[in-house]
C-alpha cells in the first residue's frame, strides 16, 4: 500500500505524546522527518522516537522533495504562517487546532491549499473515533428524538505561567486551546452554526482567558454551554439531550487514548460503549487517505473557519462582559 511521508514542524510534546504513537499504527502512512530550530534537539528526538532524518530548521525539512506531508503542532499563533508556507513548498498539510486565529485566516488557507494542490485539514481528532461517528448518527439519525441542548466541558489545571497557552501573542487561552473542543461538537452534533454567543471569563493576562463559560442560541431553539478552563478539574466531555433519550461521554474528546465511554439512554433503555481505537490514527489515516486518492477531506478549512467565527465571538462577548454578539 503507497505510504504518505510525513515530517514534523517542531518537537511539541503533543508530537511526542499523540502523533507518532498513531502514526505508527497507520496503515498508509509513515514518519520520515522532524525538524527544529535546535538542530541538536532535532537529533536528539529523532533519535529517541526512531524518525529517519532530522533537520535543524523548518524551512529545510520543507525543502525535502521526498516530504509528502506535514504536521504542524506549534503554537497557535504560528499556525497560519507555517501552513502557509508549507502549502507554498507544495506539502500537503495536517496543522494542530484551531487552524488559524481567524475565520478571514482559515479561508486564506483554504485558497492557499487549493491554488497549489495539496490537502490540508485541521486535526481535531476526536471527530474521526467511531464512537463519535456513532453519537453522530445517532443525533442526526433522530434517536434521541428532538435534540435540546448540550453541555460541553474541557477542563484542566496549568500551573505553568510561561507555557505558551498563556502567550497572548501566540494565541493563547483556554478556549483556543480547549474550548474550541466544545464548540466544535456542539457544530458538529447539532448539524447547525450558532445565531448568537454571550460569554464570561476570568483573564490571567490581557487578552489571555484561563476560564470561559459560553452560551450558545440557534435558530432551530438549540441550546449550548461550553466550560473550558485552565484553573479548574472537571470531567471532559459532553451531555446530548433529547426528546427521547440522552447521551453522556466520559472523555468524549479522546475516547480511545483516555479510555472513554458513551452511555446513551433511549426511551428508558441505557446502553454503554467502550471503544480502544486511537482516534489520533483514524484522523492520519483518513488525511493519509485524501492525499494519496486526490479528495477532499471529510472536514476542509472552510469548516474551520466557522468554528473560528464562533471562538472569535465568544472572545469578543466575553471582552463585553456577557454582551450577545450575534454571528454572520
Amino acid at each position: 500500500m503507497e505510504k504518505v511521508r510525513f515530517g514534523i514542524i517542531s518537537c511539541a510534546g503533543i508530537a511526542k505524546k499523540r502523533f507518532i504513537p498513531a502514526i505508527t499504527g497507520a496503515s498508509n502512512a509513515l514518519l520520515a522527518a522532524v525538524a527544529s530550530r535546535d538542530p541538536e534537539k532535532a537529533r536528539q528526538f529523532a533519535s529517541d522516537h526512531q524518525i529517519p532524518e532530522a533537520y535543524g530548521s523548518y524551512k529545510t525539512l520543507l525543502n525535502q522533495k521526498d516530504i509528502d506531508a506535514v504536521y504542524i503542532p506549534l503554537p497557535n499563533g504560528l499556525h497560519k504562517e507555517w501552513s502557509i508556507k508549507a502549502i507554498e513548498h507544495g506539502k500537503h498539510v495536517l496543522c494542530e487546532k484551531p487552524l488559524a486565529p481567524t475565520q478571514k485566516d482559515c479561508e486564506e488557507l483554504a485558497a492557499a491549499a487549493k491554488a497549489n494542490g495539496v490537502t490540508l485539514m485541521e486535526a481535531f481528532m476526536y471527530r474521526f473515533h467511531p464512537l463519535t461517528e456513532f453519537v453522530i448518527r445517532q443525533v442526526h439519525n433522530g434517536e434521541l428524538g428532538d435534540i435540546h441542548a448540550i453541555q460541553a466541558c474541557f477542563s484542566f489545571v496549568l500551573n505553568d505561567p510561561d507555557n505558551v497557552r498563556f502567550q497572548p501573542d501566540l494565541a493563547g487561552g483556554s478556549v483556543m486551546d480547549v474550548g474550541c473542543y466544545g464548540i466544535n461538537c456542539t457544530r458538529t452534533f447539532f448539524n447547525e452554526e450558532p445565531e448568537a454567543v454571550s460569554a464570561v471569563a476570568h483573564y490571567t493576562k490581557p487578552c489571555v482567558d484561563d476560564r470561559m463559560t459560553i452560551y450558545a442560541k440557534f435558530r432551530s431553539g438549540k441550546q449550548a454551554q461550553i466550560i473550558c478552563s485552565f484553573s479548574s478539574q472537571a470531567p471532559e466531555g459532553y451531555m446530548i439531550s433529547g426528546s427521547k433519550g440522552w447521551i453522556v461521554s466520559s472523555n468524549g474528546f479522546r475516547l480511545g487514548v483516555e479510555h472513554g465511554k458513551i452511555i446513551q439512554e433511549i426511551d428508558g433503555i441505557r446502553s454503554s460503549f467502550e471503544d480502544a481505537t486511537n482516534e489520533y490514527t483514524k484522523m492520519i489515516e483518513h488525511f493519509s487517505d485524501c492525499v494519496i486518492h486526490k479528495t477532499a477531506p471529510r472536514y476542509d478549512a472552510i469548516e474551520a473557519g466557522r468554528n473560528m467565527a464562533v471562538i472569535c465571538a465568544a472572545m469578543e462577548s466575553a471582552e463585553k462582559n456577557g454582551e450577545w454578539v450575534r454571528l454572520k
